[in-house]
């Protein structure tokens, strides 16, 4: 066999496309509709491996070019030679740039954005269950107790959104899908950003600060919520001087990461009354332990990490990737891909 005639046919070697999503739960699962567009439209250019178990994908990462799978095990990423993109359905991507995989060129595209309305509607949950009493006559429910005057001298108290002003710490799809609704509550919107600009002007939101004035908004704001990423940068953001800073009247909402905030300060605040109340969707420790001060606190409202759940996430994950996988092939930027240097 000539020089020649060896080149030809390793330039004729299959591209591989390799599908790895295993999760216990069926509502994180890559539907049946969903993995069967990824094969009309990947079939022409690609081979697609399925792997089965993590010894799979140890067997077929060697060749893959694409990756669509929630991460890649810092062990696999040096087997991973070939591989030029990997496509995550998290929308945040902490979890998967870990070391090994930050020190390679694979580029990495994140599903962010497929959850936004539905953490969106989940903050104002957590916002109404506070100030509308929800959970206290929930638990009375159970009890068959009628618990009105107890709703009345309640902290927080009963209160309207109407004329509150929400403050967004992390504007990005989230942010701008929460602002629509709470403005549509009559809400007045602030949003910080790393620079406070965002062209054209996002709908519902009143004001855009930038990173450096958002003491500013922590200081004004009736209802807090942290929508940031978590990166080196944003780890511990709010801490007891942010805390003693917000109005005693205020209540603090986490559906970004829990480490965002020093939870001991938290805690110290809530039951010294440094803030009025706080909804969390995230911890540090996850699951929540039993031994955690937040179970037994009356003015916290959590949530188990279930703000981005709704169940057409996984198809709209895979519609992105369908997206991107076209771009890829063209040659154009792909949608949601990560900064390295932002860590988002």
């Amino acid at each position: 066999m000539t020089r020649r005639m060896v080149r030809t046919r390793l330039s004729e070697a299959p591209r591989r496309l390799v599908l790895y999503l295993p999760h216990p739960l069926p509502i994180w699962r890559l539907p049946a509709v969903a993995l069967e567009r990824i094969r009309r439209a990947a079939s022409r250019a690609f081979d697609i491996d399925l792997p089965q178990n993590n010894a799979g994908l140890a067997r077929v990462i060697p060749e893959a070019e694409i990756l669509f799978a929630w991460g890649l095990a810092q062990r696999l990423v040096t087997l991973a030679t070939k591989l030029r993109w990997l496509h995550t359905p998290f929308a945040g991507v902490d979890r998967v740039l870990n070391p090994d995989l930050q020190a390679t060129a694979v580029r990495v595209t994140s599903s962010r954005g497929v959850n936004s309305v539905a953490v969106a509607e989940h903050v104002l949950a957590l916002v109404l269950a506070l100030t509308r009493g929800i959970t206290t006559a929930v638990r009375a429910q159970k009890e068959r107790r009628w618990v009105q005057a107890n709703l009345y001298g309640r902290r927080p108290p009963l209160s309207e959104l109407n004329g509150r002003l929400l403050g967004i710490w992390g504007f990005g799809e989230i942010g701008r899908e929460l602002a629509v609704r709470a403005h549509a509550l009559g809400m007045t919107v602030w949003g910080v950003t790393r620079t406070g600009r965002q062209p054209p002007h996002p709908p519902g939101v009143d004001r855009l600060l930038p990173h450096d004035k958002a003491d500013a908004m922590v200081r004004a704001a009736d209802v807090l919520v942290l929508a940031l990423p978590l990166t080196p940068a944003t780890e511990g953001i709010l801490g007891a001087r942010a805390l003693r800073s917000m109005k005693p009247s205020a209540i603090l909402i986490n559906i970004g990461r829990g480490t965002l905030v020093q939870e001991p300060a938290l805690v110290r605040a809530l039951r010294e009354n440094w803030i009025m109340g706080a909804g969390l969707d995230v911890f540090a420790d996850e699951p929540l332990p039993a031994s955690s001060p937040f179970w037994d606190l009356p003015n916290v409202v959590l949530t188990p990490h279930v703000a981005g759940t709704h169940p057409d996430y996984m198809a709209r994950s895979a519609d992105l990737f369908l997206k991107n996988l076209k771009l890829y092939l063209s040659g154009q930027p792909l949608l949601n891909e990560v900064d390295r240097t932002a860590g988002y």
